[in-house]
């Protein structure tokens, strides 16, 4: 279920508007993602290969959700500085998040990479960047 949730939030934030879920193994979660709802060539498959028990903390499914509902990338790269994008979470969590605290966290959500699938290859990778 983490899985899942983080990954709404995450894709969310790179353009996805709907995940239409495919297979959910120990080892991995796949889907396609929808781009537009009603154009059905605006879709990338892709698999996830973490575990449940693997998946990011609820601080990084956080800061993602905070991205994908303020609209902070421009397609994969984040359009607020590392000081403003702080301040943001800090407001979100209600408190302020140590500077270390929010690396750490920030750090963790540039380090995931979601493999696209075409043709049943993983041909690249979605993650996001400063």
């Amino acid at each position: 279920m983490r899985r899942k949730q983080f990954l709404i939030e995450f894709l969310g934030a790179l353009g996805a508007k709907e995940i239409q879920w495919q297979k959910e193994t120990d080892t991995s979660i796949s889907g396609t993602v929808i781009y537009e709802i009603n154009d059905p060539e605006e879709v990338q498959e892709f698999i996830w290969h973490v575990q449940e028990a693997e998946a990011p903390t609820e601080d990084v499914r956080k800061l993602a959700e905070l991205l994908n509902q303020k609209h902070l990338l421009s397609i994969d790269k984040i359009r607020v500085s590392r000081h403003e994008l702080r301040n943001l979470y800090s407001k979100k969590l209600g408190r302020i998040v140590p500077e270390n605290e929010f690396i750490a966290i920030l750090e963790t959500l540039e380090s995931i990479e979601v493999p696209m699938v075409d043709e049943g290859k993983e041909t690249d990778v979605y993650f996001i960047h400063e």
